[in-house]
């Protein structure tokens, strides 16, 4: 019924417990594909150590976690493939209830449930109006919440041979990129039972500031003149990506994207967002420079 893809890079911390709750679910018709990905940690050694044949290891180089994700969909063979980061949690019904969504709306191309993230040893739990069933307003609803959380989110199979595979070489928000490939063509189906549970941690905005993406894909790919809802929501995306780029001095590619989601400016709320791109790709660099320092500084 289901392959569970996890991507493995470093997380020796936490992989055991990760594993432990995919393994103790009440519903047992699964494999696991676990891509390690260039680990140097002991990582590797503890998945290893699981005898269950389920369990299916597979190691390459580090490629980054779109890859580590491409990598094992197409060793998965079941139907329906889900997601699992290397240190998120599922509760033990989550495939169970999953398994009842997707009996209960067969037609669905994505399947969703309601997560909860732990920020510093606190539950966040998400607050939305959203009923169970198939999403109308998929992208209006994701700008106020939201819907597709990586280690929450079911696909099935073989809509990756039609729509494509997760972005290799997106620094940032592969993981949404993916789930709006697939909202524009498919169902999206959603339950509002909290089964997941997302563990945030700091540092990573940061880290990534100056690093450019290298795939050919980018959010101006899903423009559309006739979607609202969904240009402004890649606006809302590919403005963020501007925003990384211009604040790490690659101007010339935060400029690009200034003047292709111009549009924005016309967009109710959006014209701060826009023109503070518009800001930092005419900012010096060593005032930016030191901001980030700041910035960098108040997260240890």
């Amino acid at each position: 019924m289901f392959s569970v893809v996890i991507p493995l890079y470093n997380k020796e911390d936490n992989i055991a417990n990760t594993l432990d709750s995919v393994l103790a679910q009440t519903f047992q018709d699964f494999e696991i594909i676990i891509v390690n990905d260039g680990s140097t940690d002991k990582s590797l050694q503890i998945v290893s150590d699981y005898e269950d044949i389920r369990i299916k290891v597979y190691s390459k180089p580090n490629g980054g976690v779109s890859d580590a994700r491409n990598y094992g969909i197409k060793k998965s063979s079941n139907k329906y493939v889900a997601f699992m980061d290397a240190d998120d949690y599922w509760k033990p019904n989550y495939l169970e209830r999953m398994f009842k969504l997707i009996e209960d709306y067969p037609t669905g191309g994505m399947y969703n449930c309601e997560h909860t993230t732990i920020y510093k040893g606190k539950y966040h739990p998400q607050e939305h109006n959203i009923k169970r069933g198939i999403v109308d307003d998929y992208f209006k609803k994701s700008l106020e919440t939201v819907i597709a959380w990586t280690s929450a989110t079911i696909v099935r199979r073989d809509i990756f041979e039609k729509v494509g595979y997760f972005p290799v070489g997106m620094v940032s928000g592969e993981d949404v990129y993916m789930w709006t490939k697939i909202a524009i063509k498919y169902p999206v189906v959603f339950t509002p039972e909290e089964l997941t549970i997302y563990y945030k941690t700091d540092g990573t905005i940061v880290e990534r500031v100056g690093k450019k993406d290298t795939c050919k894909e980018s959010w101006f790919d899903f423009y559309s003149e006739n979607n609202h809802d969904l240009n402004k929501f890649i606006a809302y995306k590919a403005l963020a990506t501007g925003k990384r780029y211009a604040w790490g001095g690659l101007t010339n590619e935060g400029k690009i994207i200034e003047d292709r989601f111009r549009y924005a400016t016309k967009i109710r709320g959006y014209k701060p967002i826009w023109r503070e791109l518009f800001i930092l790709n005419r900012t010096p660099s060593f005032v930016k420079n030191l901001i980030l320092k700041y910035r960098k500084n108040l997260s240890k």
